[in-house]
């Protein structure tokens, strides 16, 4: 664990403050990237991430630390994925598609106390930045594929806070049911259908620098309004319960969303095809 830990670590960060970014150093830990073997490509992408970020280029950090999950996820490697995420989220707590896809890999990993708390600020952050829509999808997803009641429950209030009221009302008929239409054919392959789309909404779906300016402009704004009442922003900055043993691996994610079944594709009568 300590010698994991320590790959999360820059090697000099005294010397990273005071050294600024250049074209050059990224460059070569790109080729490091590439050259790296199974299991050990993300390092020098999470490096990369780590030297962004003390340049105070967080869109491009967030984009090298999206990659650095993406490999390893696709290298088998989920849990330092979420621990990485769990980083991100805890330097940058308004990074929406990082908490999106913690979120997934919470339920990858059926960590089931701390998903709850993750999708509970992945709602609170995307009201902050005005996606709702993009969070409802995934949370239909979500609710659709993790045959979990109390996770079921969680998620009827998430739609509940983000004004989607039918949503609510066919997760709430699938928990009084205690099982949904289609939960028979989808249990054996539970973790990797939550992996599938961890993956997706990294590797397909990698938020443009732009992009990410905007929601960090959004919730700066909505965090000044908000300044009289602390109690919002303590709960967005104070970690998790059950993230302070991800924590001590020092890992988490980059940032991302995926929609891979559109609401239109699921037509006006809200019937939702037996696949999230």
């Amino acid at each position: 664990m300590n010698r994991l830990s320590g790959l999360f670590r820059s090697k000099n960060p005294a010397l990273d403050r005071r050294t600024p970014v250049t074209e050059a150093m990224l460059a070569d830990l790109e080729e490091q990237a590439g050259a790296a073997e199974l299991g050990f490509r993300w390092v020098p992408l999470n490096r990369a991430g780590d030297l962004c970020d003390r340049a105070g280029d967080r869109p491009r950090a967030l984009q090298y630390y999206g990659r650095a999950i993406d490999v390893m996820l696709e290298d088998g490697q989920p849990e330092p994925a979420r621990g990485l995420a769990t980083k991100i989220v805890r330097i940058h707590p308004t990074a929406v598609r990082t908490l999106c896809t913690l979120t997934w890999l919470d339920l990858a990993s059926h960590h089931m106390s701390s998903v709850v708390v993750h999708l509970n600020e992945y709602v609170a952050s995307t009201i902050r930045v005005d996606r709702q829509d993009l969070a409802g999808e995934q949370i239909y997803m979500m609710a659709h594929v993790a045959a979990d009641q109390d996770f079921r429950c969680a998620t009827i209030d998430a739609f509940n806070a983000l004004g989607r009221t039918e949503d609510a009302k066919e997760v709430r008929d699938w928990v009084a049911a205690e099982q949904a239409p289609h939960d028979g054919e989808s249990q054996g392959d539970w973790v990797d259908r939550c992996l599938s789309h961890a993956l997706g909404s990294n590797a397909r779906r990698v938020a443009p620098p732009e992009e990410v300016l905007e929601d960090m402009a959004r919730a700066e704004e909505a965090s000044d309004s908000e300044a009289p009442d602390a109690k919002g922003e303590e709960a967005l900055d104070s970690g998790p319960p059950d993230a302070k043993d991800a924590e001590n691996d020092e890992a988490s994610e980059g940032d991302a969303e995926v929609m891979e079944e559109p609401r239109a594709k699921r037509g006006s009568s809200r019937r939702r095809a037996g696949s999230a």
